[in-house]
């Protein structure tokens, strides 16, 4: 962060919070490591805008999925706090003060960062076909 964005922060009375992010850079790194970045707790921020904030303004090498930021399409599925949570409905300030702890979903493979490999799920989910089927009426 750049020491003109944390003046203005401070002058702006905004508080933060502490996000500890999941990193992990296949051919870099052993094994994931966390690093922290203090993002602003704004009151109608969720965890995905906490992590737009750092790509945006703190880590531009931050990798994760998002897409849709209603809910509706799960890409922005992550393991909040030790919980498989989707970010863009789950707010910053239900962790108070903080740490944030964000991980991969558990259970797939972590291409990079906090992006996973649903490659096989996807595979997998049209065999349970988890979509309702209307039955075929006929007309009277």
């Amino acid at each position: 962060m750049t020491d003109t964005t944390e003046a203005v922060r401070q002058a702006a009375g905004t508080r933060t919070i502490r996000m500890d992010v999941a990193r992990y850079r296949p051919g870099q790194d052993a094994e994931p490591v966390f690093q922290g970045y203090d993002v602003p707790l704004m009151s109608d921020w969720a965890v995905l805008d906490g992590l737009n904030y750092i790509k945006d303004q703190l880590d531009g090498s931050l990798s994760y999925r998002w897409s849709c930021r209603m809910g509706v399409c799960g890409s922005c599925g992550m393991t909040v706090n030790g919980e498989a949570r989707l970010t863009c409905g789950t707010f910053l300030t239900e962790y108070g003060e903080g740490p944030v702890r964000i991980e991969p979903l558990k259970g797939f493979p972590v291409i990079r960062d906090l992006v996973v490999d649903i490659d096989d799920f996807l595979a997998k989910l049209s065999s349970v076909r988890p979509w309702l089927i209307r039955r075929a009426r006929t007309c009277r």
